[in-house]
């Protein structure tokens, strides 16, 4: 890659040096627990501010536990609820996430 290209775009959202570090972006990370919780709570994902905290949208210890699994099983990555709780919004723990995966994971 030429270094005064900008790198492209990934299917996760993140660069390519991201993905190919084996790390989602923050955003696709953020954008993927909006969609989950917007599917959960039965609402349009448009209601959903990523700066929210998640108690505000109706999150509970049962929603973090399902958030817990459904984070794990798509980016692969364990996912303690206390990671959620520490993190409380979506843009937070999208950033948390994508920056505390070691390369490779």
């Amino acid at each position: 890659m030429n270094h005064t290209q900008a790198p492209s775009a990934s299917p996760l959202g993140g660069t390519e040096q991201e993905a190919a570090a084996g790390r989602p972006a923050a955003g696709a990370v953020t954008g993927w627990v909006v969609a989950f919780l917007a599917e959960i709570l039965d609402i349009s994902p448009d209601e959903i501010d990523p700066a929210t905290p998640l108690d505000e949208l109706g999150v509970d210890s049962a929603t973090t536990l399902v958030l817990c699994a459904g984070l794990a099983a798509r980016f692969g990555i364990p996912v303690r609820p206390r990671d959620v709780l520490d993190h409380f919004t979506a843009d937070a723990l999208g950033r948390h996430l994508a920056a505390a995966l070691p390369a490779g994971v």
